[in-house]
């Protein structure tokens, strides 16, 4: 066992790994995988595709792309799960300067290269982040932030996709009463219990669950997830805790120095119940504007020229 853990912590790290989580649209996914190795030297992908996912990711594989099967979900740990996996199996091949983590719904909005030299200049990374519990920073308001981590959810009932959105009228009985809160915008019907603080050394911060981070911070999760089981219990029984167990975990050291900024062009449309709409060539200018390294969400039909056009953009070159 010692041996064997020498043996992996020796080998040089990569330069940069990109750790994508999964669901459907291979074609995308698979475009995406070429548009992140393409030409650029010491960068290996993995994926973590959902267990229930469209069949078939298995063909993605190559000595640059290793794909794993991973139990899927939204709002709960499973998500922090799913990252944590990854960066245990980067970890195993030697690591990482820095690892990135996407979506099979983003893509490149500028040179590969470009953006690995912006994370050589960051620090420990980008991190999106704020103070979630102090008023003065917090980008959510704060009966938002004090029901998703000070209150200890559960499950209760399961809800089709057409069934959530009918279900939405139950979250006024947050406002009228200080016992118990109601969530549905996650899956299931959600019932939190007031427990009023966080683990021990932890302060909450939140932030976007889309980041890149060094090699030291990667390694620091991975401490805490193994020694911290009361940290770990916390964000098994918090909700949306992929928006927070990151940024708490890393923040709380003090040891970290990040770019406040996830890098990505994202759009939440006003219904949208938390899902960032399809973008599409209409929204190729903002995106070149933003300046941001990636783009989310696209999908292979409706992002189609919009993804070329990005290809053009990202290979200076007309797409093949």
């Amino acid at each position: 066992m010692t041996d064997t853990m020498h043996d992996r912590t020796a080998r040089p790290a990569m330069r940069s790994a990109f750790a994508i989580t999964s669901h459907a649209d291979l074609p995308q996914l698979a475009r995406l995988v070429r548009a992140l190795t393409e030409g650029v030297d010491d960068v290996r992908v993995y994926i973590s595709h959902d267990a229930a996912g469209v069949p078939g990711v298995e063909s993605l594989a190559s000595d640059t792309c290793r794909v794993f099967r991973d139990p899927g979900g939204r709002g709960d740990f499973s998500a922090v799960e799913r990252f944590l996996a990854l960066f245990s199996r980067i970890e195993a091949d030697g690591g990482a300067e820095f690892t990135t983590v996407l979506s099979g719904a983003d893509y490149p909005s500028r040179p590969v290269p470009e953006f690995l030299e912006a994370l050589d200049r960051s620090g420990d990374g980008l991190l999106h982040n704020h103070r979630a519990l102090d008023p003065a920073d917090s980008d959510w308001a704060q009966h938002e932030a004090r029901q998703r981590y000070l209150y200890r959810w559960r499950p209760v009932r399961l809800l089709g996709a057409s069934a959530s959105p009918r279900w939405h009228w139950i979250h006024a009985l947050n406002y009228v009463q200080p016992y118990l809160r109601f969530n549905v915008s996650y899956g299931p019907l959600r019932v939190g219990t007031w427990r009023g603080r966080l683990p021990d050394g932890l302060r909450c911060h939140g932030g976007s669950s889309w980041f890149s981070l060094s090699r030291r911070a990667v390694q620091h999760l991975l401490t805490v997830r193994s020694t911290r089981e009361d940290v770990v219990e916390w964000g098994r029984t918090s909700l949306a805790i992929d928006e927070s167990f990151i940024q708490t975990v890393l923040l709380s050291a003090g040891t970290f120095r990040f770019v406040n900024h996830n890098g990505r062009f994202i759009e939440f449309p006003d219904e949208g119940f938390g899902h960032p709409r399809v973008l599409t060539a209409d929204d190729f200018s903002r995106i070149e504007e933003s300046g941001a390294f990636f783009v989310r969400k696209v999908d292979s039909d409706d992002s189609a020229e919009l993804l070329d056009m990005l290809d053009v953009r990202r290979l200076r070159t007309s797409p093949a």
